[in-house]
């Protein structure tokens, strides 16, 4: 009879690499997500100083403050949504039994 057994494929291997790839991934969307959050502060910043330069100072037009502002509306409902995705993400891992 010839010997049937069978052989390990290496699964500690295989979730070392995994691990590093998940590692991975996770750094690469932590910095995209840390990112954009700094970008969203800086036009919200910008927005700030044009309003506040518009008002006090009026050297400002009022097209370009109102196009600041815009942009900074938009990138903070694109910040909001990013973050809404993402704890809904979590929630949902969360339900998941094991």
């Amino acid at each position: 009879m010839s010997d049937m057994s069978i052989n390990s494929i290496g699964v500690i291997g295989n979730e070392q690499a995994v691990g590093k790839a998940g590692k991975g991934f996770a750094t690469e969307f932590s910095n995209m997500l840390k990112q954009n959050i700094e970008e969203t502060n800086s036009l919200l910043n910008k927005a700030d100083n044009f309003v506040q330069d518009y008002t006090v100072n009026k050297t400002m037009d009022l097209h370009e403050v109102m196009i600041a502002v815009e942009e900074a509306s938009m990138a903070l409902n694109y910040t909001m949504q990013v973050r809404n995705r993402i704890i809904e993400g979590y929630q949902e891992l969360m339900r998941i039994q094991v």
